[in-house]
């Protein structure tokens, strides 16, 4: 997996932060990866119609325009 800087590339959002791919498919821990998710925080996407899913490690994500991600919240007891 290479990070693009000119050239064909493939865009998402991750917390705001805009990340650009040379691939145009790319797993979650993929994404994790490059966002410094640890893997066991998890990885929610955004929809269009305002909803979130959970997107596993090893589920592969077809980059559309527009896609947006972000680190899954932490839940505390108490």
């Amino acid at each position: 997996m290479k990070i693009k800087e000119n050239g064909p590339f493939y865009t998402f959002f991750v917390d705001g932060v805009e990340y650009h791919i040379e691939e145009s498919t790319i797993t979650g821990g993929g994404i994790m990866d490059l966002a410094g998710i640890p893997y066991e925080v998890g990885l929610l996407q955004l929809l269009e119609d305002g909803t979130q899913r959970a997107v596993a490690v090893d589920e592969v994500v077809e980059l559309k325009p527009g896609r947006r991600f972000k680190k899954a919240p932490r839940y505390k007891r108490g």
